[in-house]
């Protein structure tokens, strides 16, 4: 019997107050959910339940919040299966854009489940009907009762490909230090992204932090699928073409404003947008109120009249960025956001445009920024002129960035080694 340790009174207050609070949040949480385009049947697996019985053998527990965390969970996701081929992966997700990607891309015999949310009775529930072996965080998901649940019940913990921006850090050490110290020392090991965060983790109680690099890396090229690829090329033709990726509420607009300042030097220009959040493709389109707009979800597609394609779709990224040699990353114009993966556009060889914030990916951006591959735009103006630039000198694409094939290998190892 493991004798459970209360904890300071800054991570009992922050228990009792989730358990106070719950009554009054969940269904704001619940409407939220299917709001966001959860599915309504699914919404118990917030709350630690599964309608489907827990697999025979060993389980081990990947949690990736959203579609970037997911994407980087795949690579580690298969050194996992190539290391423990007997192991049933659980991979948890928090959106509903995560939850639609994993069901086309996780291969076959990983289970996927909703993440359940910070609350001790969810958490206990969870844990006893999936009985992980392991657990593994991707990035930067830490909430206090999820890490004292598995350490009261000896579950190694891991955060791999850890990212903790200063802000974060700062907050942690200002609001709640001793919560912190006691949340940050429970976690096994944390394979960090880079030294300044493996620094902020051991400054925030990290007993065994590693700096082992971003699964980001490790990634394969997305998916293109060649017929669909095949028809969308015919459609564009020789168009100057370029794409902003991952966009944001209050980007859809600049990203318009800017393709009107490209067709004033490239007439014929196809702006592709393509939404970081698909369901909120009618309000964009809504606000746009642009009589020249295709939209991929309802089978448009793009005429010599079209000026902007909106790819309204999930799973298509890889086709946008191999259609387009000039890629802008949306969540870098407004902040609170922090920017997208760079690497994937990297991945196809993209001319890379971004707005000022990107905390998310800083050490991604500033080496393709030197190396000439990504420019950083102060603003929507500057934006549209920037792309007219890059499609005026016919969109030369630079070399693509590779994957690094062993990292995931080894990033696994680490975790599996923990005991």
């Amino acid at each position: 019997m493991v004798r459970r340790q209360k904890g300071p009174l800054s991570y009992r207050l922050y228990k009792r107050g989730a358990m106070y609070a719950a009554p009054a949040m969940l269904p704001h949480l619940q409407r939220r959910f299917v709001a966001k385009g959860g599915d309504p049947a699914r919404w118990s697996e917030r709350l630690g339940r599964s309608r489907v019985p827990r697999p025979e053998g060993s389980v081990i527990w990947i949690h990736a919040v959203s579609v970037g965390e997911m994407t980087s969970a795949l690579p580690l996701i298969d050194a996992l299966r190539s290391e423990r081929p007997e192991a049933t992966i659980l991979l948890t997700t928090t959106t509903a854009s995560a939850a639609d990607l994993a069901a086309q891309r996780l291969p076959a015999g990983v289970e996927h489940r909703y993440a359940p949310l910070d609350h001790r009775p969810t958490i206990r529930r969870f844990l006893d009907h999936w009985r992980p072996e392991r657990a593994i965080f991707v990035e930067s998901e830490i909430w206090p009762v999820q890490v004292t649940e598995l350490a009261h019940r000896r579950i190694p913990l891991a955060v791999v490909s850890a990212r903790l921006t200063e802000r974060s850090a700062m907050r942690w050490k200002r609001i709640a230090p001793r919560l912190a110290r006691w949340t940050f020392g429970r976690i096994d090991l944390i394979l960090a992204q880079d030294q300044a965060t493996a620094d902020r983790a051991r400054a925030l109680g990290a007993a065994r932090v590693e700096v082992a690099g971003s699964l980001k890396t490790a990634a394969a090229r997305l998916p293109v699928e060649a017929r669909a690829r095949g028809e969308l090329s015919a459609a564009i033709g020789s168009r100057p073409t370029w794409v902003a990726a991952s966009t944001h509420d209050g980007e859809e607009e600049a990203v318009a404003a800017a393709h009107r300042r490209v067709l004033a030097r490239h007439p014929d220009a196809l702006c592709i947008l393509a939404p970081r959040h698909a369901e909120r493709a009618e309000r964009i389109r809504a606000r746009l109120g642009n009589s020249l707009l295709a939209q991929r979800s309802r089978g448009e597609m793009p005429t010599p009249e079209t000026q902007i394609y909106l790819a309204d779709t999930l799973g298509e990224m890889g086709t946008w960025y191999d259609l387009a040699p000039v890629a802008f990353l949306g969540g870098s114009l407004v902040p609170g956001i922090g920017g997208h993966n760079p690497l994937e556009a990297a991945a196809f060889g993209c001319r890379i445009l971004t707005g000022p914030h990107t905390v998310n990916a800083d050490a991604e951006f500033k080496r393709l920024i030197a190396d000439g591959q990504a420019v950083r735009i102060g603003s929507a103006a500057e934006l549209g002129h920037a792309v007219a630039d890059r499609l005026g000198s016919n969109a030369v694409r630079r070399s693509r960035e590779q994957a690094d094939p062993h990292l995931a290998i080894r990033i696994a190892r680490a975790c599996l080694a923990l005991a």
